[in-house]
C-alpha cells in the first residue's frame, strides 16, 4: 500500500506544513549576518527536506526525525527563554531593555509552542500509520 494513501495523510501535510514554517522561520535569520546567519542556515537545511519528504511521500523516517528536531529546538529554546537569551552563563556589558528581553522571551515562547505543535502531528501521524499496519486481533 502507498503510504501516501494510507490513513493520516492529512495530519502528515499539518506536520510537514508546520515543519516548513520552521524552516522559514530560520531561513528569517539570515539576513541578520554573523553565526546567527549559519545557525538559521543549518537549521532550515535539517527542517526544509523532511518537511518536503512528509508532504509528497511520507515516511516514518522523516516524521521520527521531524518529532526529534522539534522536541530538540523546544529544548534549545527553552533553555534561552530561562538563560535570558545569553545561551547560559554571566554576561558583561550592555543589556537589552526590559522591553525587548520581554518581547524576545515572548517570540521564543512562540516558538516552542509552534515546535510543540509540529511534533505533536508528526508524532500523530506517525500513531495513524502504526494503527494502520496492525492487525487487531480478537480475544
Amino acid at each position: 500500500m502507498d503510504m501516501s494513501t494510507m490513513p493520516g495523510r492529512t495530519s502528515g501535510r499539518w506536520a510537514a506544513a508546520a515543519a516548513a514554517v520552521g524552516g522559514a522561520a530560520h531561513l528569517a535569520m539570515v539576513p541578520g549576518g554573523g553565526w546567527m546567519a549559519v545557525l538559521g542556515s543549518a537549521m532550515a537545511a535539517a527542517c526544509l527536506p523532511c518537511a518536503w519528504h512528509l508532504w509528497r511521500r511520507p515516511s516514518l523516517r522523516a516524521a521520527h526525525a521531524v518529532v526529534a528536531m522539534s522536541l530538540a529546538m523546544v529544548l534549545v529554546h527553552g533553555v534561552l527563554v530561562l538563560s535570558g537569551g545569553h545561551g547560559g552563563g554571566h554576561a558583561h556589558g550592555h543589556q537589552p531593555a526590559a522591553g525587548a528581553a520581554d518581547a524576545h522571551a515572548g517570540a521564543m515562547l512562540a516558538i516552542i509552542a509552534v515546535e510543540l505543535g509540529t511534533a505533536l502531528l508528526a508524532a500523530a501521524w506517525v500513531r495513524r500509520q502504526r494503527a494502520g499496519r496492525i492487525a487487531v486481533v480478537p480475544r
